[in-house]
């Protein structure tokens, strides 16, 4: 059965899609989990954008001129993504929002790569209903770690830089929680990040900085470990093939972020 046209009110369509992904149906669980997605953001920059707006419509200051076009500009294509898309939200209640985190999951769990680079690299603040659901926390406890492993052995650079940050030690996300930081496993997932640096741009110094960091945190005989760990995962998951420029960074920004698109 084909999927409602695309566009259509989600809330019209929300009980038929929800009902076919339970059944098993990925296109539904895809559908599904992105028109959250964009309601989610739509939702984000009616809620930000008007007073963004005025900030930079009252700062007068000279020095800021060029500064303030630019964050307008930023605020329209904003404001533009949110009316181009208000039909589609329409209606759309808290108890419906709150079906953005199990849809992610769905989605994640039936082979939608975007939805589990958005579920395991989650933040806690960006899960509307939470607090009335918190049976999604256990969720991510018994479902993160297995979705980025699966990510991963597809060849998923955006789950190897999600991997790299949380044994880093980073707050940014949940993951951290799950894996525990680890400069050994860290150095590795960055130096399998350095292994699959885009053949046309040099590395950042962050990753250069990270690299260098841990590698001063273990002796030779872990490097050398991790080294070849990192090896034999660049050449069986990832064939040996650097990710393309931005990748990671593209497919990231398509999950709520707490912050507009373009910020």
């Amino acid at each position: 059965m084909p999927l409602p046209p695309t566009g259509t009110q989600l809330k019209a369509i929300l009980a038929e899609l929800k009902a076919r992904a339970d059944a098993g149906d990925a296109g539904a669980a895809t559908r599904l989990f992105q028109d959250m997605q964009t309601c989610a953001q739509v939702q984000r920059l009616n809620q930000m954008m008007p007073s963004l707006a005025n900030r930079a419509l009252n700062d007068t200051s000279a020095g800021n001129a060029q500064r303030n076009a630019h964050f307008l500009d930023v605020v329209q294509h904003n404001l533009d993504f949110a009316n181009g898309n208000a039909a589609l939200c329409a209606g759309l209640g808290a108890a419906d929002m709150a079906m953005l985190v199990p849809a992610t999951l769905q989605a994640a769990q039936l082979g939608n790569a975007q939805a589990a680079n958005c579920y395991v690299g989650a933040n806690l603040n960006n899960w509307p209903g939470l607090v009335n659901n918190p049976q999604w926390v256990q969720d991510y406890q018994t479902n993160a770690l297995n979705l980025a492993n699966g990510a991963l052995q597809q060849g998923d650079w955006s789950m190897a830089s999600l991997m790299a940050q949380a044994y880093g030690g980073s707050s940014r996300n949940m993951l951290n929680q799950l894996t525990g930081t680890s400069a050994a496993q860290a150095y590795t997932y960055a130096k399998l990040m350095s292994l699959g640096q885009p053949t046309d741009s040099q590395p950042s110094k962050r990753s250069t900085n990270a690299l260098s960091n841990f590698s001063s945190q273990l002796t030779p005989e872990q490097i050398q470990t991790a080294d070849a760990q990192a090896q034999q995962m660049f050449q069986q998951y990832f064939n040996n093939t650097p990710r393309q420029t931005g990748q990671v960074n593209n497919a990231m920004q398509a999950c709520q972020s707490g912050g507009p698109p373009g910020f």
